[in-house]
């Protein structure tokens, strides 16, 4: 559901939903390609560094803040960008459409890279900057997922292998941490986020430039338009909110009335329980129908799987960033790297590991596993990849630095969970969502992210020097398990997604 619709009574369309010009697919998929990977080139060379440039002290080119400060602000942000996206989704369903919420988004997206270019920009920079990203989800969402699902037809084959292609391009562009990494090295932070800034305008440009001619009017209108008036009572609402919120925040930091991990820790418990609510809502919704409601209900296992590995996911982003620069010999092979540079082996990984998952699954056709499995054997390999961390801390003494091997294995492994779980994923969102809801319905999805991005924030309090085993295997054996029942029921997922005519049985 919430793809686009091919009509034999002259859709203007037609002929783009039926085009296979881009690797067999419409080219509307080459431009979503395209400026996925200009964003990811920006975003991770971004977030890359960013940590660092948290706890780095100031005379030294950082914001001088406490590691554990540091490890939560990322996860929160990491929360509140999908978080915010339930706004920016439902102003997409509902105001502007598709089209015009990403002309939005991506006219104002390099602003946040640009912001933090400027040398001397501290943490009034920094904040400005996520701000400018948070108001960014807050208007588009998951808009460009949701235009990738409109240019296939429910039932169409190529749908799984079209979200495999984006993962692979998207991670292309997510292989430069290594890069950004070495600049900010050599020239400083603020020359790293100019290099993103750069990333940024050139996919903006390039979007704004063709996306009418290959998307024709496919998204343009709301999928659950509201009326003309109440659309422009919802844009005002939304600016008030905004700036009603930002100067609220800025009173309660400025006079310490509470905290980075307070704030980290309150926000982080009440994100993890937003997707539910979400759920609640769409599944009873009269403009729900009652075969959609099945659909979703039989897509909670995964969605609860998802919200999994991405606790994994993001220990890579947070602790274990700071354990490679303080913990792990940085040569490799001879060579020497920056801290940044392992999450350059993921992206890497999954290009490599992505391009053979999406071949795979093109040779196998029909005889390929059904989605709801693929998330269960993805979501074993998150959990198998969070243990293999502990054999370091049972190797080294404290105070010896660890082959950097280890964390070359704990990507290799996570990214083969992740090169299977997420187009798997995302496909199964999009051909389930409702029709009324088909934007929001990815962006429930994709709130697995923030839901992860919470957990990790939480459990980051609970981590310690030298309890770091136990700290592993508390969320490695429960990922691990939560995979084998997704995988043992994924026949009955599959039935009751509706997606026996679109997938093969096992």
């Amino acid at each position: 559901m919430g793809s686009g619709t091919m009509n034999s009574g002259g859709d203007p369309n037609e002929a783009l939903y039926r085009d296979k010009s881009f690797l067999g697919h419409p080219k509307g998929l080459l431009t979503v390609c395209v400026k996925n990977l200009c964003s990811s080139f920006a975003y991770y060379g971004f977030t890359a560094v960013l940590i660092y440039y948290l706890y780095t002290e100031v005379s030294k080119g950082g914001l001088g803040l406490e590691k554990t400060e540091a490890a939560q602000l990322l996860s929160l942000y990491f929360a509140l960008i999908v978080v915010c996206g339930v706004v920016g989704s439902y102003m997409s369903d509902r105001v502007f459409g598709v089209r015009k919420s990403l002309r939005i988004v991506v006219t104002i997206g390099p602003l946040p890279y640009i912001i933090l270019a400027i040398p001397g920009s501290g943490l009034i920079g920094y904040a400005a900057a996520m701000g400018i990203h948070l108001i960014g989800s807050m208007v588009a969402g998951q808009a460009m997922t949701a235009l990738t699902g409109k240019l296939y037809a429910k039932g169409d084959e190529r749908r799984d292998g079209a979200f495999s292609y984006v993962y692979v391009i998207s991670n292309i562009g997510a292989a430069i941490p290594s890069i950004s990494g070495t600049v900010a090295l050599l020239f400083g932070y603020h020359a790293a986020f100019a290099l993103s800034a750069a990333a940024a305008v050139v996919g903006s440009a390039y979007y704004l430039l063709v996306e009418r001619k290959v998307f024709g009017t496919i998204g343009e209108e709301p999928d659950d338009p509201m009326p003309p008036a109440a659309r422009k009572r919802a844009v005002y609402i939304l600016i008030a909110a905004v700036v009603i919120t930002a100067v609220t925040l800025y009173l309660l930091f400025s006079r310490h009335i509470i905290t980075i991990t307070t704030f980290a820790n309150t926000v982080s418990t009440v994100a993890i329980f937003l997707p539910v609510v979400y759920f609640i809502c769409v599944i009873t919704s009269p403009k729900t129908r009652p075969e959609e409601k099945q659909h979703i209900l039989f897509l909670l296992p995964m969605f609860i799987a998802y919200c999994f590995t991405l606790l994994i996911s993001y220990q890579g982003q947070t602790i274990l960033s700071i354990y490679a620069e303080t913990s792990v010999d940085l040569n490799l092979f001879g060579v020497q790297i920056t801290p940044a540079a392992f999450q350059t082996l993921q992206a890497v990984c999954s290009v490599i590991l992505g391009t053979l998952m999406a071949t795979l699954w093109a040779a196998l056709g029909k005889k390929q596993p059904s989605t709801p499995a693929k998330m269960g054997i993805g979501t074993i390999c998150y959990g198998l990849a969070i243990l293999i961390m502990i054999a370091p801390f049972q190797i080294y003494a404290p105070d010896d630095k660890a082959s950097p091997l280890w964390l070359v294995g704990f990507y290799v492994v996570m990214t083969v969970g992740e090169a299977i779980c997420y187009p798997a994923g995302t496909s199964a969102a999009t051909a389930v969502a409702p029709l009324a809801f088909s934007t929001q319905m990815m962006t429930i999805w994709f709130m697995g992210q923030s839901t992860g991005a919470s957990l990790c924030a939480l459990v980051a309090n609970f981590y310690k020097e030298g309890a770091e085993i136990p700290y592993f295997v508390s969320m490695g054996i429960p990922v691990v398990a939560v995979g084998l029942l997704v995988l043992l029921f994924s026949r009955r997922l599959a039935k009751g997604m509706g997606l026996g005519a679109e997938t093969a049985s096992e």
